[in-house]
């Protein structure tokens, strides 16, 4: 599948979320993504599952 300007597939959402978690997303990347996940509830809650993660594996680090 193509990837348009404005709806991206959920594999490409899904890599958007876990770079945006290392790095500063572009403008654009920003954008498409905050779209698809303003419309897909899937990816939405892997968003929060992966940010979930992020904050234990912090909290274990810090113990």
């Amino acid at each position: 599948m193509k990837e348009g300007w404005l709806m991206i597939p959920c594999r490409t959402a899904n890599r958007l979320v876990s770079e945006g978690m290392d790095r500063p997303l572009g403008l654009g990347d920003r954008a498409r993504l905050r779209l698809h996940l303003a419309m897909c509830v899937m990816c939405s809650r892997v968003e929060r599952q992966m940010d979930f993660l992020r904050q234990a594996m912090r909290h274990i680090g810090d113990g």
